[in-house]
């Protein structure tokens, strides 16, 4: 099966202020995470508020640069590519946003928001984009009618459908989603992600889903990523990582999801502290100040992603101990 996304070692780094006439400091949001994705999966990226999903994000789709690293899409270095290039990549990498209320212009009917990518990208006449946007609006489950109305005249899940079409417009090969039915009603959620699941069937879509939501990973994904300060903690498949979770900040998170079947319910694991500051990150593994497992060689070594077989790989020293 061909990757049509891959990632070698993506790191962010955002220069801050930490007051006047004082030095500016780095904020390493995104450390040396790598990763494939292939065409018809999906990759859920998890983890608390400031772990760096949303920073991934951004290099994902283009709209930031790496500060280090490499991004390939279907086999072409995206980081290092010109202009003309890099404007044909991102025709193949679009992203719906958490809001459906902010991601559409108020003043712009459906129809022209639909068009407006192949506006842009294509030399399709008037007649043929709006065939292409009332077609792409059939699909997501809109009615021909909806083509002349304002985003204040749909529900929001109207309106997440219409992010849904848009980003389709182009035919993309990935779509990165952030958190996309976190501002929806649970009955709204499940009817946006049945459709994202089938669009993914017809066309072979690939889906980086961001979210905080384990349940709705669980419901969608392929493979999962756990994010913890910016670095990779634990990769494995869907399967592996909620049957068997090796990480300690894995469990916790998935101690902290309620399931409805007891035997998939984890040991609760009372997590001490606060996410610590990426300003002042701690040193060797970011998550010792937290786990209840750490050891000294925890404060003192930061630990590298190791492979446990079948595709997991976890970034903790006493991985073989803990079980």
């Amino acid at each position: 099966m061909s990757d049509v996304l891959e990632a070698r070692a993506l790191a962010k780094l955002y220069p801050v202020s930490t007051g006047f006439l004082k030095p500016k400091a780095l904020v390493r949001a995104l450390d040396s995470v790598s990763f494939t994705l292939a065409a018809g999966k999906t990759l859920a990226v998890v983890g608390e508020s400031g772990c760096g999903k949303s920073t991934l994000a951004r290099q994902l789709t283009m709209i930031e640069p790496p500060t280090s690293g490499a991004l390939l899409l279907n086999g072409a270095d995206v980081t290092h590519a010109g202009a003309a290039l890099k404007k044909r990549l991102r025709q193949q990498v679009q992203m719906v946003f958490q809001n459906p209320f902010a991601s559409l212009n108020p003043r712009k009917k459906i129809g022209h928001a639909l068009e407006e990518p192949l506006v842009i990208n294509t030399p399709l006449t008037a007649t043929e984009r709006g065939d292409k946007a009332r077609a792409m609006m059939a699909r997501v489950g809109l009615r021909p009618e909806h083509h002349a109305r304002y985003p204040h005249m749909f529900s929001g899940g109207q309106r997440q459908r219409v992010a849904i079409a848009r980003a389709l417009m182009l035919a993309p090969r990935v779509v990165v989603l952030d958190e996309p039915v976190s501002a929806l009603d649970v009955s709204i959620q499940a009817q946006v992600l049945n459709l994202l699941m089938d669009l993914q069937d017809e066309t072979r879509v690939a889906y980086v889903f961001i979210s905080h939501n384990l349940a709705v990973v669980e419901l969608i994904a392929d493979e999962v990523l756990v994010m913890y300060l910016g670095k990779l903690v634990e990769q494995a498949s869907k399967a592996m990582l909620f049957g068997t979770p090796r990480h300690p900040y894995t469990r916790a998170l998935l101690a902290s999801t309620p399931r409805i079947n007891a035997a998939a319910r984890q040991t609760r694991q009372v997590l001490t502290g606060e996410l610590p500051s990426p300003l002042n990150p701690p040193s060797g593994c970011a998550f010792h100040k937290r786990c209840p497992f750490a050891v000294a060689r925890c404060a003192e070594e930061v630990p590298v992603l190791e492979s446990l077989g079948g595709g997991q790989r976890v970034a903790c020293h006493r991985v073989h101990e803990i079980g």
